[in-house]
């Protein structure tokens, strides 16, 4: 498999690579066959087509882009996109994989194949939410070519009210808000809405919505247009009577959990300030609907309440730009962090499969069957490679090297043994750059391995299966990894585990095999090259050294994980999902640097510890932190579940789990991992059955959202946190304002993105499978306020999950 440890879609065939930038080793997933370019069209005039093997340069928009439709309609222009290579001409046979916004509807296919003339094209059906939608085509390491259509709401089915009832004081006045709206709950723009009382003694209405209350009573207040209209029940007490009505007003404690009181129209719920002290308090939602795509429409309102005081964590956060990732301390207590070189803001659809998946799927069947007669036959128990039982330092061995093609064109590499190891054997290519390694130094790389690496992760997540009968992991150091990075790229391709490998390499009894397998464990990976023999790209020893540490306790999860459901777990579905799969690599990041600094993962790390080691920091903890903040600008857009490869996905995905992985204790977080990596399922089947079923990991997602912009807020509020909204492992809101991105000013804040709540002034959130909201609120002492929360005038769905937290 060719997946990434840090950006890019996966659209080779599925494995894992790794890239660093000047001063950091970052992933890339790169691409097994390139996008082309359409002849016929003026922006590419080739009179030739290069074949699949061609590397993509560039990605070009061809047609479709700015289209105008009616929601959920489908777009009357296919999307059309074309790729050149290097030297100008058209290549086919690429693929192109398609990633859908947010609410942005569907595509088909999701991956498509560039023909002959270059072209690679999809159909897109627009979504639910009407606005400006966006659709993107990418071949990994390439500028992703964006597609935008507007989606208009179609006809008016319902008017809808805001808020759905209220309680006033004679004398007090409310505005109402409404909205006619279309099937999806769309509002629609333009339709004149007429107001008018049902009870106009008890409270009358103007033209623009303002509601008075006259006198005591009950009177309701009807919003119309066109035949459709809502009913908004109003009831008026004496004079000074609370907002709340009859409804039960609550004073919460510093860092009370609430969730609020659901009825058919919605849920609600009655807060009031303590006497004497003004209280800030935020309301989480999250939508736990399996399908990122299945988008729920929520309206918040409150009355009574003003916007929050403290505005340190809602002030605007602007995205830094993307280049190189190097976090390293400045001063002693700031450190500065770069964004990765090129950025993907959305990633592909992950759960598609790639074309490796596609080509190796046809081999699992054959492929435990063979492993199964080995096993119990006791016979053919040594693989296909050229490799003596018990290998030594010199032998020879030739390795296919192909990062392209998982079972065909095989790149043979004449290589060496160069160091034996317990559970390790290292292997040099022939035709490396000079001046690298030394036998010492490989034998040294081996016993970090052996002692290191190997320990850590078969702890967390089980021990790799045995293809080559030898018991070792093969690294491979060669030059074709090196040779994967354009000159001048901006960033490296520094490694990658590729799962062909684990399949058989000959045909025999009946079983099909894959011809380019090298039928063993192993790992690519960069090797030093001080001079930039391979395309002028210059890497010491020290640099590949650290590195690669990193690179290979990442590859090492997806081994562990690619084996075991392979031929270990044998009723395993053979492909975990990919953002489940990186996740739990990058989770196997931070083990290796937990282990390295001496820290725990229940230390709940500051700034100042995480910068008394500030190296260990840069190079094994910094990317996670790195992918978490693309997610916290935007945690309405991304989920640790969406089915694609973003870095916000994947930073969202690893904190979720450690997040999980807190709640079992510090015994029971090794078992949690593994029983992940062990499952017979993928995905959020996977994830869900192990944290206790649907209902247990919805509450799941509903805890970690309060646990992000709860704990830590003050010592004070997280000691009164209930145990469940507590992140045991790291500080964010002490390390985050210390880090300083692009070379720019320490960023100051903990840059969760949130809403603010004005009185009488709704809140409309569209919320995608896995996404969340953050709305935040304050309340003079002892004063009240209603907060109420619909989908379109109605209740909100049960994968709806929200909470109301005191903060101060």
């Amino acid at each position: 498999m060719i997946r990434s440890r840090d950006i890019g879609h996966n659209s080779a065939p599925t494995g894992h690579c790794v890239q660093h930038g000047s001063a950091r080793l970052r992933s890339l997933h790169f691409t097994l066959f390139a996008v082309c370019c359409m002849a016929l069209f003026s922006a590419c005039r080739h009179d030739a087509s290069t074949g699949p093997s061609a590397t993509p340069t560039t990605l070009r928009l061809a047609a479709g882009s700015g289209q105008t439709g009616t929601v959920g309609a489908v777009l009357a222009t296919p999307l059309s996109v074309v790729v050149l290579d290097a030297s100008g001409k058209t290549i086919s046979g690429a693929e192109v994989e398609w990633d859908v916004g947010v609410g942005a509807g569907t595509v088909s296919p999701t991956t498509s194949i560039s023909n002959s003339d270059g072209v690679a094209q999809t159909t897109w059906t627009l979504g639910t939410n009407a606005g400006n939608l966006r659709v993107s085509a990418q071949i990994n390491g390439l500028t992703p070519v964006v597609f935008t259509a507007t989606a208009l709401a179609s006809a008016a089915t319902s008017v809808v009210a805001t808020p759905d009832r209220a309680y006033l004081g004679v004398g007090d006045t409310i505005r109402l808000r409404a909205a006619a709206r279309d099937q999806y709950g769309n509002d629609i723009v333009g339709q004149s809405i007429n107001f008018s009382s049902a009870d106009a003694a008890i409270a009358s209405v103007s033209s623009n919505g303002l509601v008075t209350a006259l006198a005591v009573g009950s009177a309701r207040i009807i919003a119309d247009v066109g035949g459709k209209a809502d009913t908004v029940p109003v009831g008026v007490g004496l004079a000074g009577s609370s907002v709340c009505g009859p409804l039960t007003a609550r004073t919460l404690a510093l860092g009370e959990v609430i969730t609020p009181d659901v009825d058919a129209s919605g849920a609600r719920a009655c807060i009031t300030a303590p006497a004497g002290l003004n209280a800030e308090y935020a309301l989480t939602l999250i939508s736990t609907a399996a399908a990122f795509s299945t988008v729920t429409p929520v309206d918040v309102y409150g009355f009574g309440n003003n916007a929050p005081s403290i505005a340190a964590i809602t002030a605007s956060v602007q995205a830094p730009s993307m280049d190189a990732l190097a976090l390293r301390v400045l001063d002693a207590d700031v450190m500065s962090a770069r964004q990765p070189a090129s950025e993907v803001p959305r990633q592909f659809e992950a759960d598609r499969r790639t074309m490796e998946h596609r080509e190796l799927s046809q081999f699992v069947s054959d492929a435990r069957a063979w492993q199964s007669a080995r096993v119990s036959a006791a016979r053919d128990m040594t693989s296909s490679l050229v490799l003596a039982a018990d290998p030594k330092v010199g032998d020879a061995i030739t390795l296919n090297g192909n990062a392209n093609q998982a079972c065909t064109q095989a790149n043979s590499r004449v290589s060496r043994v160069a160091a034996v190891g317990v559970h390790s054997l290292v292997v040099a290519d022939n035709e490396n750059p000079t001046s690298g390694y030394t036998d010492a130094e490989y034998a040294s790389i081996a016993a970090t391995f052996d002692t290191l690496v190997y320990p850590l992760d078969t702890t967390a997540f089980g021990a790799p299966s045995n293809v080559s009968t030898t018991g070792r992991v093969i690294l491979f150091f060669t030059k074709t990894v090196n040779a994967l990075t354009p000159p001048n790229a901006g960033y490296t391709i520094g490694g990658f585990f590729f799962s062909r490998d684990l399949y058989p390499k000959t045909a025999r009894s009946g079983f099909a095999a894959c011809a380019g397998s090298n039928e063993t464990e192993m790992f690519y990976l960069l090797t030093p090259d001080p001079t930039g023999i391979v395309n002028n790209n210059k890497h010491t020893k020290d640099e590949v050294t650290s590195l690669n540490l990193g690179t290979i306790a990442h590859e090492f999860q997806h081994l562990i994980n690619a084996g075991r459901r392979l031929y270990v777990n044998t009723g395993a579905i053979p492909n975990e999902e990919t953002w489940l799969d990186e996740g739990l690599s990058h989770i196997a990041e931070e083990l290796l640097y937990y282990k390295m600094s001496g820290y725990t993962s229940r230390q709940n790390l500051t700034l100042a510890q995480v910068s008394a080691q500030s190296a260990l920091f840069t190079t094994y903890a910094s990317q996670n932190f790195s992918r978490f903040y693309q997610y916290l600008l935007s945690p309405e857009l991304n989920s640790p579940y969406a089915p694609n490869d973003s870095l916000a996905t994947r930073g969202a995905t690893w904190n979720f789990l450690r997040f999980a992985a807190g709640r079992q204790g510090a015994s029971g977080e090794a078992p949690f991992f593994r029983a992940l990596v062990n499952s017979l399922t993928t995905g959020r089947a996977n994830l869900s059955a192990v944290l206790g079923g649907t209902n247990a990991f919805a509450d799941y997602l509903r805890d970690w959202t309060v646990s992000l912009i709860a704990d830590d807020f003050s010592v004070a509020e997280t000691a009164a946190l209930d145990a469940r909204y507590i992140y045991p492992a790291w500080n964010f809101r002490s390390i985050y304002p210390g880090l300083r991105f692009g070379g720019g000013n320490a960023l100051g804040i903990y840059p969760i993105n949130a809403r603010s709540l004005v009185s009488g002034s709704p809140q409309r959130v569209n919320l995608a499978g896995g996404t969340s909201s953050y709305v935040r609120l304050s309340l003079p002492a002892g004063r009240s306020t209603l907060l109420s929360l619909a989908s379109n005038g109605t209740a909100l769905p049960t994968t709806m999950r929200f909470a109301i937290v005191r903060l101060r």
